[in-house]
C-alpha cells in the first residue's frame, strides 16, 4: 500500500557539495591519479546525511578541504609552468658546436611569451585563493575524491557547438596546450593529399574538446554519452578527437541525426556518441543508427570497421555492412585522385572582397578581343566605370555549375594577374581607377600579408587556362561537374574546386566519373553534411576519391559519353553507371548497395 506519511519518507541527501556549476574545460581532468583525497572523501560521505549544526560544521570543513586541494593544484601549475620556461631559458644559454650562443627562434620567443603570461595568471589565481577569494571550478579540487577513485562512472551531456575562432587568443593558446584534439586536429593523411597543412586546428568545434574532457573524467570501464555535431566524425578537422577516442575508448553506439529535421528545431547536424573508456576493442560490436525522416536504420559492426582506413584519425563512415563492402570495393579498384595523373584538387580563386573584383560588363564585352586594352564599361551595385578588356575574365560560381554544360557566365572578374597567375607589377589606368576606392579594404584582407601587390587575388592556380579543367561545386546534393576546355579563360571562384587535366579526354573522363551514380554514392558517404541534404565536396574529400586504376580503359569508355553529353546528347543514368562500373572492372550489381544507401 502507498505510504502517505511524509515523515516516513527518507529525505534526499545533501547534494549542494555534489552538484556544481562551472566551465567543464577549465583546469585539468583526471588524467593523473589523485592520491591524497581520503579526507575529502570522508567529509563528503558524512556531509551527505548530516543535518542541523553538524551539517554546517561539515560544510565548513568541506570548504576548507576543497580550498586546500585548490591551492595544491595551483601550486603544481605554477611549478610546472616555471619549469617549462626555465628549461627553455637554460637551453638558450648553451652554445652550439662552434661556440656561438643559440639564437632563439620566433617559435621559441612566442613560447616564452606565452609561458610568462601563463605563469603570471597562475600566480595571480593562487594569490587570490590564498587570500580567501572564490574557488575556481576544478574537477581535481572539487571532485578530488572522484579522481582518486579513478573517475566518474558516467559522463553525459550536450556540449556547446562553437567554432574555436570565436574565442580569444589567450583562451585558444590555453586549449591548444591542454587538449590533444586541438593540437592534432587535422587528419594528417587527408591533409597531405590535399596539401591542407595544419591550419584546420582553427576549425575545430568546441564540442571536440568536451568529448576529450569526458574521456579524461571517466574511470576505466565507465561510459560516455554525448550529443555532438555529426561533422566530428567526418571532417578533416575532427581527426584529433577521432584519434583520442580510438586510443582511449571503445565506441559502443553511434547515431547520426543529421537527416532527422523533425527532431531539432535549429539547423544542426547532431549525432549521439556512446563509448566506454579503456574497454577492450574486441569486447562488443558497435551499434550504428541513421535517423532518416521518420525511419531509423540500424546495424552492428566491429569498431575497427568504422574508420575510412587505418590511418590515425581517419574519418568515420556511417555505412551498413553491404554498402561498406561496395564502398571498399570501389576504393580497392582505384587510385586516389591526389596520387593519380590528374593530381590534387585546387580551390577556386579567392578575392577577399567581391565588391571590388566582381563586375557586370556591358553586353558587347564578349565581342572585344580577350587580350585587348580597350576600356570596357562595367557596373557593380550602384557604381559604374571601365576596366581594360584583357583584365576581365568570365566567372563561375558553385551554384552556376550544371553537369556537362554550364550556361555562359554573365558576370566577370577583374583579374589583375598575368597568364601564369602572377600579380601585375602595375595596374593599367582604368583598372587602377576602378580598384582605388577599395584599396584600404584590400590591404586589410587576411591573405594580403602574403601578397605581392595590394590588388592581388588569391589561389589563382586554378585560373590557368592552358590545360583542360574539370570544375565542380563545393556544396551540392550530388557532385555536379563541368569541363572548361583549353583556352577557356573562365575563372572558377572559391565556391568551386577544379583540377587541371593533362588532356581534354582526361578531363572529360573525370567529369563523367563525377556525374555518375557510383562516384556520387562514394563521395556522399565520405563528404561532410550540409543543410537540406546537401554535402560538402571539398578538396580533401575529392583528393581521396579513387579514380579507376586502369585509366586508359576508363578514358576509352567514358570520354565518348562525356563528349556526346557536351554536344547535347547526355547518357541516361543507367548507361553512365554501367560504363563507370566497367571502368573499375566491377559488376554494377556489386555497387548497388552503396548507390541505394545514398539515395535513401
Amino acid at each position: 500500500a502507498e505510504d502517505r506519511d511524509g515523515l516516513a519518507v527518507a529525505p534526499l541527501p545533501n547534494l549542494d557539495h555534489h552538484v556544481r556549476v562551472g566551465d567543464a574545460l577549465a583546469g585539468a581532468g583526471f588524467e593523473s591519479s589523485i592520491a591524497d583525497a581520503g579526507q575529502l572523501t570522508t567529509l563528503r560521505l558524512r556531509y551527505t546525511r548530516a543535518t542541523g549544526a553538524r551539517k554546517r560544521t561539515l560544510s565548513r570543513a568541506l570548504d576548507r578541504e576543497e580550498r586546500h586541494h585548490t591551492v595544491r593544484e595551483l601550486e603544481r601549475e605554477v611549478t610546472a609552468v616555471s619549469a617549462q620556461r626555465r628549461d627553455i631559458v637554460v637551453s638558450m644559454r648553451g652554445r652550439d658546436l662552434f661556440g656561438q650562443r643559440i639564437a632563439p627562434t620566433a617559435n621559441i620567443r612566442v613560447a616564452l611569451t606565452q609561458l610568462r603570461a601563463a605563469s603570471r595568471d597562475a600566480r595571480r589565481r593562487l594569490a587570490a585563493v590564498r587570500a580567501g577569494g572564490a574557488l575556481p571550478f576544478s574537477f581535481r579540487s572539487q571532485f578530488a575524491d572522484v579522481g582518486a577513485a579513478g573517475g566518474f562512472n558516467l559522463v553525459v551531456g550536450n556540449p556547446p557547438w562553437v567554432r574555436i575562432h570565436r574565442l580569444g587568443p589567450a583562451q585558444r593558446t590555453d586549449y591548444a596546450r591542454r587538449f590533444r584534439s586541438w593540437r592534432e586536429a587535422s587528419w594528417s593523411d587527408g591533409a597531405v593529399d590535399s596539401r591542407a597543412g595544419r591550419g584546420f586546428a582553427s576549425q575545430v568545434d568546441l564540442a571536440a574538446l568536451f568529448v576529450e574532457r569526458a574521456t579524461q573524467l571517466t574511470r576505466p570501464g565507465g561510459a560516455i554519452s554525448l550529443l555532438v555535431p555529426a561533422k566530428l566524425w567526418c571532417s578533416l578537422s575532427g581527426g584529433g578527437i577521432r584519434r583520442v577516442l580510438q586510443d582511449d575508448c571503445r565506441v559502443a553506439a553511434l547515431e547520426d541525426w543529421s537527416e532527422s529535421p523533425a527532431a531539432f528545431d535549429a539547423v544542426v547536424y547532431p549525432s549521439m556518441l556512446v563509448a566506454r573508456r579503456n574497454a577492450s576493442p574486441g569486447e562488443r560490436e558497435t551499434r550504428a543508427a541513421v535517423h532518416y525522416r521518420q525511419h531509423i536504420l540500424t546495424w552492428t559492426q566491429p569498431p575497427a570497421s568504422i574508420p575510412l582506413d587505418a590511418s590515425p584519425g581517419a574519418p568515420w563512415l556511417m555505412l551498413p555492412p553491404d554498402a561498406r563492402r561496395a564502398f571498399d570495393l570501389l576504393t580497392e579498384r582505384g587510385t586516389r585522385l591526389a596520387r593519380s595523373i590528374l593530381g590534387r584538387p585546387l580551390l577556386g580563386v579567392k578575392t577577399g572582397c567581391n565588391d571590388a573584383f566582381l563586375v557586370s560588363p556591358n553586353d558587347a564585352w564578349r565581342d572585344i578581343a580577350a587580350d585587348s586594352n580597350e576600356a570596357c564599361p562595367v557596373t557593380a551595385r550602384d557604381r559604374e566605370g571601365c576596366v581594360e578588356r584583357r583584365l576581365l575574365r568570365p566567372t563561375l560560381r558553385g551554384e552556376d555549375i550544371r553537369p556537362w554544360i554550364t550556361p555562359p557566365p554573365t558576370a566577370a572578374l577583374v583579374f589583375p594577374h598575368d597568364e601564369h597567375g602572377i600579380a601585375l607589377a602595375r595596374l593599367p589606368a582604368h583598372a587602377s581607377r576602378w580598384l582605388a576606392p577599395w584599396r584600404r579594404e584590400l590591404e586589410a584582407r587576411t591573405d594580403a600579408a602574403r601578397a605581392s601587390r595590394w590588388w592581388s587575388l588569391f589561389r589563382t592556380e586554378s585560373a590557368d587556362s592552358t590545360l583542360a579543367r574539370v570544375v565542380w561545386s563545393d556544396i551540392s546534393r550530388v557532385p555536379r561537374a563541368t569541363v572548361l576546355e583549353p583556352g577557356d579563360q573562365t575563372v572558377a571562384l572559391n565556391t568551386c574546386y577544379a583540377i587541371a587535366a593533362p588532356t581534354l579526354d582526361d578531363a572529360l573522363t573525370f567529369a563523367a566519373l563525377l556525374n555518375s551514380a557510383p562516384a556520387a554514392a562514394w563521395l556522399c558517404a565520405l563528404a561532410e553534411p550540409a543543410r537540406g541534404g546537401y554535402r560538402r565536396f571539398l578538396g580533401w574529400t575529392l583528393a581521396r576519391f579513387p579514380v579507376p586504376a586502369d585509366w586508359e580503359r576508363a578514358v576509352a569508355l567514358l570520354a565518348p559519353l562525356a563528349r556526346a553529353a557536351r554536344a547535347g546528347n547526355p547518357p541516361d543514368a543507367a548507361t553512365l553507371a554501367l560504363a563507370v562500373a566497367h571502368a573499375y572492372h566491377v559488376r554494377l550489381s556489386r555497387l548497388e548497395p552503396l548507390v541505394t544507401w545514398t539515395r535513401r
